[in-house]
C-alpha cells in the first residue's frame, strides 16, 4: 500500500485556526449558558431581597405607635329640675299661683312689705285663726304687705312641711327670706278645700286697696 504524502505546511496552519475557532466557540457557549442560568436565578433573588425588605418594618409595629384605650365618653348628665314650678290655678272665682316646690329651697319675698304671720288649723271640718289644738297640725299664712299690693303665701303643715324665716310686723325686703320647704307635703289648701292639689304653696296676689286680683304668676 502507498504511503501518504507528507501535509504541507498551509494545512497544518488550517488545522491549528480551526482548533483554536472551536475552542473559542465552546468558550462563548459556555458563557451564554452560565449568562442563561444567572439570569432565571436572578428574579428569584431580587423578589426574595424585595419581600425580605418589606416585610421586616410591616410585621414588627414601632412601639410608639400602640394605641392607647380610648378615653369614656363624657357622661350626660340631666338637668336638675327647677327649685320652683309655678301654674296658675283658678279656684272659686279667683287667680291662684300653685308652686312644686323642691325640698329644701327658701321661698323669698317678692314685694317690698310688712310681713303678716297668721297660724290655722282644721277643727271639727273649720278653718280656725289663731286657734292652739296642740295636737293638730299649725298651717301658717305668710302675707308681705306693700303700698299697693299684698301677697299670701299658703305652704304645708309648720315643722313637718315647713320652717318660718319670719316674724309676724317684721320689714322685709325682695329677696328676704320667707320660709324654708322642709318636705313634700302639700299647702294647707289641699287640707281646707281642694285635696286634689299637687301643689307645696298656693300663692294669691290683691292690688291694695280695691282687693282686685292680680297675677301672681308674674312674680315666679
Amino acid at each position: 500500500m502507498p504511503e501518504s504524502a507528507p501535509r504541507s505546511g498551509t494545512g497544518r496552519v488550517l488545522d491549528g485556526l480551526t482548533f483554536i475557532v472551536a475552542f473559542v466557540a465552546a468558550i462563548v457557549a459556555l458563557a451564554m449558558v452560565v449568562a442563561v442560568i444567572s439570569d432565571r436565578a436572578a428574579p428569584v433573588d431580587r423578589l426574595s431581597s424585595r419581600t425580605t425588605r418589606t416585610s421586616g418594618p410591616t410585621a414588627v409595629p414601632s412601639g410608639s405607635a400602640t394605641l392607647a384605650p380610648a378615653s369614656p365618653s363624657p357622661t350626660v348628665t340631666a338637668s336638675q329640675a327647677p327649685a320652683i314650678v309655678a301654674t296658675q290655678y283658678l279656684s272659686g272665682g279667683h287667680t291662684y299661683a300653685g308652686l312644686e316646690v323642691r325640698t329644701g329651697t327658701v321661698i323669698t319675698a317678692a314685694l317690698d312689705g310688712v310681713v303678716e304671720a297668721r297660724m290655722y288649723q282644721l277643727i271639727d271640718g273649720s278653718v280656725r285663726v289663731g286657734s292652739s289644738v296642740p295636737s293638730l297640725p299649725f298651717y301658717p299664712y305668710i302675707t308681705v304687705v306693700s303700698a299697693d299690693s299684698r301677697m299670701t303665701y299658703r305652704p304645708g303643715a309648720l315643722g313637718s312641711d315647713v320652717e318660718v324665716l319670719v316674724a309676724d310686723g317684721e320689714q322685709i325686703k325682695v329677696g328676704g327670706p320667707l320660709f324654708r320647704e322642709l318636705g313634700a307635703g302639700r299647702s294647707s289648701w289641699a287640707t281646707f278645700y281642694d285635696p286634689g292639689i299637687p301643689f307645696q304653696v298656693v300663692v294669691s296676689v290683691q292690688a291694695v286697696p280695691s282687693g282686685r286680683d292680680l297675677d301672681p304668676l308674674s312674680f315666679f
